[in-house]
């Protein structure tokens, strides 16, 4: 087995222990401070970082191999163990003692570009301080017209992340679900929508104003007057090794928040 380490810089003592102690454990392992396409070759990949360092490091990779992530960040949604606690669940995980799941991903097509998302993609004004008018349409549908400071289409695990502060729906982890949520809309009674994974989102963005979709704070692309974005659930998922529900983590990141 070939496994793949991922460390943000503060945290590189750390995982330097996890190496040796892979290595202990006849477990070989190639330490990386920046995510690389080569990740994506390894049979696993274990992050030592937050939430970020997770998003990071599978962002690129059309197809990741699992992920065990030890945090050593804040709040750790995404996360496994501690530092203090890794080593048995970390070994279990890759002895292949513990179920893997699939989280859903996201991708956001325009003519000439295509982005994915573990969390979600952002559309938002390309001239800060500034509305742009979006118009939005579900499977061909015309859904809605609005001014707002842009719009956010999130997974369920993007749920509790940029969406929850702009008033967003929480959504279970374990469902299969697309979310949109306007950010500061210019009218009141604007809510957040829940949709079926199987359904096409489309945005476009009206008037002479330009924009900029964002996915999960990463990779962007701009979007010109008049130009539009699809939306639609991506065809590979994310993968992590299961030790127990999210949704545990969830309350207790609301918990933190009051």
């Amino acid at each position: 087995m070939r496994v793949a380490i991922v460390h943000k810089l503060s945290s590189e003592k750390i995982a330097l222990e996890v190496k040796k102690f892979l290595e202990e454990n006849r477990i070989h392992s190639e330490m990386f401070r920046y995510p690389s396409v080569l990740l994506g070759k390894f049979d696993a990949i274990v992050t030592v970082g937050g939430d970020g360092t997770v998003l990071k490091s599978i962002h690129h990779l059309k197809s990741p191999p699992p992920v065990f992530s030890i945090n050593t960040g804040r709040i750790g949604i995404l996360t496994h163990a501690s530092p203090e606690n890794y080593r048995e669940r970390l070994l279990k995980a890759l002895r292949g003692e513990t179920d893997v799941e699939e989280v859903m991903r996201i991708s956001g097509k325009t003519e000439n570009d295509e982005i994915y998302a573990l969390n979600e993609i952002a559309i938002l004004s390309a001239s800060p301080a500034r509305l742009i008018e979006l118009e939005i349409h579900v499977d061909d549908i015309f859904l809605d017209s609005i001014r707002s400071d842009g719009v956010i289409v999130s997974t369920p695990t993007g749920s509790t992340a940029y969406a929850l502060s702009a008033g967003g729906a929480i959504v279970d982890p374990d469902l299969q679900a697309v979310t949109l949520t306007l950010i500061s809309p210019f009218r009141t009674g604007s809510n957040p929508w829940v949709f079926s994974p199987e359904r096409t989102l489309k945005v476009r963005v009206r008037g002479d104003r330009a924009a900029v979709a964002v996915a999960d704070g990463i990779t962007s692309v701009k979007l010109s007057p008049n130009s539009s974005m699809t939306f639609r659930k991506a065809d590979f998922s994310a993968k992590f090794y299961r030790f127990e529900s999210r949704i545990l983590k969830i309350v207790d990141k609301i918990r933190n928040l009051k």
